[in-house]
């Protein structure tokens, strides 16, 4: 099964640069690639940040831009994001019996869970006892079978001294049950706008750049500084039998010469880096 994990797109006026980059004609490349490429996609999932300050008229936006895309998607909202807003824009988003923007996509092999971290207007993301309870049940109806879970905050520390106070909080809680089950094989999430892959409580975890500038690798230190790099989507690969997950990042919009690994011959002309 493919998959394909979009993240932090932050869409807002049309017109605007963001960090120098126009963020809607950005998405617009994401989509094409994405229908270029990787059309055969079970899902492409949004993790969260959709729009920057939650405006309706960004979430219009958002579903112009999606209409275009050959693959089903699900939306998860982010710190920016307003849940009201977007349900209102994504009528059909599917929502659990409390409102929250939470679903499953079982294949009848494996389930993909779908979590709503969203703090309506706080960075930290958090998951209060209903939302939990919404997980223990989906995952002991899975009981046996592979899950895999996607959410906007990271549920663990990544070492980064300016973005760690702003991810999940009391993510132990989240980690416990997860464990208890048992049968989570991997969390994908976003907020952090870094490429990063590792394990906590014993479950490999990855993040992706996303659409916005990347933060700078900062470890012994609170940086404020963030980088106009190449943004990103993921290509996942899941195969529950054999017990494999891999994760492909895709640079977009980086073009570089290219050669003949037979003969060493350049195929291709250089091109720069398009970075808009």
């Amino acid at each position: 099964m493919k998959i394909i994990q979009v993240t932090d797109v932050h869409l807002d006026r049309r017109g605007e640069r963001r960090f120098g980059a126009d963020l809607h004609q950005r998405l617009a490349s994401c989509i094409a690639h994405i229908n270029a490429h990787h059309a055969d996609a079970a899902l492409c999932v949004f993790t969260g940040d959709l729009t920057e300050t939650g405006a309706p008229e960004s979430y219009a936006d958002l579903r112009v831009a999606l209409s275009r895309l050959s693959v089903p998607y699900r939306l998860l909202p982010g710190n920016h994001d307003r849940r009201a807003n977007l349900v209102a824009a994504f009528p059909e988003t599917p929502v659990d019996e409390n409102g929250f923007v939470q679903s499953v996509h079982d294949t009848g092999n494996e389930v993909l869970l779908f979590l709503d971290c969203l703090a309506e207007g706080r960075i930290e993301g958090e998951l209060c006892e209903s939302r939990l309870a919404w997980l223990d049940a989906r995952l002991e109806e899975a009981a046996g079978r592979a899950a895999y879970v996607f959410m906007h905050h990271p549920p663990v520390g990544l070492g980064l001294p300016q973005l760690d106070p702003l991810g999940l909080e009391d993510a132990e809680r989240l980690l416990g049950r997860l464990q208890r089950h048992g049968n989570v094989r991997h969390i994908f999430f976003g907020h952090v706008h870094r490429d990063i892959a590792g394990t906590v409580a014993g479950i490999p975890f990855s993040a992706q750049r996303g659409l916005n500038a990347r933060f700078a690798l900062a470890l012994d230190r609170s940086s404020e500084i963030v980088e106009q790099a190449p943004p990103s989507y993921a290509v996942i690969l899941i195969d529950s039998a054999g017990g494999r997950v891999v994760v492909h990042g895709c640079d977009f919009l980086e073009q570089w010469p290219t050669y003949s690994a037979e003969t060493g011959e350049r195929i291709t002309a250089d091109m720069a880096p398009d970075r808009a």
